[in-house]
């Protein structure tokens, strides 16, 4: 079994309305999973556990997975806070090495696509994403986390590569959490690197009718918009309320598997 907890659903630039519980308050993106595995925290992290009043939310976090080095994913300061008074072990592009080096409680692994990692019993797999930064040789990474059951998690990236799919139609994952950056906008530039809502609708079938997707697949949508005022949230699902496995994730959601 996993249990995916999201701490944060926001695009860059995060919106701050009045409610901390609202769907619609949006943190930068971040996913624990079993409450050892935290993906991309950020200091936000440490205000939802205040605002949800989940105090030792993080006591377990032994490993944090990074998927690149874009400001609200990867966090010298958050990952410095989680390492206080325990080791814990970073795993991320090579090129993100010589940040962590002067945290003493960090054990830094470099990862490579589609080369296995074996993380607290979970075959994890950094699968490379169609996204790009800044740092020259950093490679953006999804990751796939399998056990009993398994877990895509796809942010950021816009649609898929082909050596992504191509695993995935062999690895055919239980559940997808997919990039909806461009919101449910018809074009934007984001688009080439993120997906609109017309394009996960469309990733969606292509997994499922491809057979990437195990049978009763669970889709999550996140890296929702968070630059409008208006509830995106709301608009978002409405967009999928024909499609019963997707689902909008919003701060605080939480995944089963």
């Amino acid at each position: 079994m996993i249990s995916a907890r999201f701490l944060g659903t926001g695009s860059l630039g995060s919106f701050r309305c009045k409610n901390k519980l609202s769907k619609d308050y949006r943190r930068f993106p971040s996913l624990l999973i079993d409450e050892k595995i935290i993906i991309d925290p950020g200091e936000d992290i440490f205000e939802f556990a205040e605002s949800f009043m989940l105090d030792g939310l993080y006591d377990k976090v032994t490993d944090v997975l990074i998927t690149h080095s874009h400001v609200g994913h990867f966090s010298i300061s958050a990952i410095e806070r989680l390492s206080r008074g325990k080791n814990i072990r970073v795993y991320a592009s090579e090129t993100l090495g010589g940040e962590l080096a002067d945290i003493p409680t960090v054990t830094f692994f470099p990862i490579y696509k589609f080369t296995p990692v074996n993380i607290l019993g979970y075959d994890v797999v950094p699968c490379p994403s169609n996204h790009k930064t800044e740092i020259q040789g950093e490679v953006v990474f999804n990751f796939y986390i399998g056990g009993d059951k398994a877990l895509f998690y796809g942010l950021d990236g816009g649609w898929m590569l082909s050596e992504t799919f191509n695993f995935l139609k062999h690895a055919r994952p239980d559940a997808f959490v997919l990039d909806v950056g461009g919101g449910s906008s018809d074009f934007c530039e984001c688009c080439f690197y993120h997906n609109n809502l017309h394009m996960a609708r469309n990733l969606r079938e292509a997994l499922m009718s491809s057979g990437a997707a195990a049978q009763g697949a669970k889709f999550v949508l996140s890296h929702i918009p968070s630059h409008k005022s208006l509830s995106v949230h709301e608009e978002l699902s409405a967009g999928v309320e024909d499609l019963p496995d997707v689902k909008i994730a919003y701060d605080g959601y939480c995944l089963f598997l």
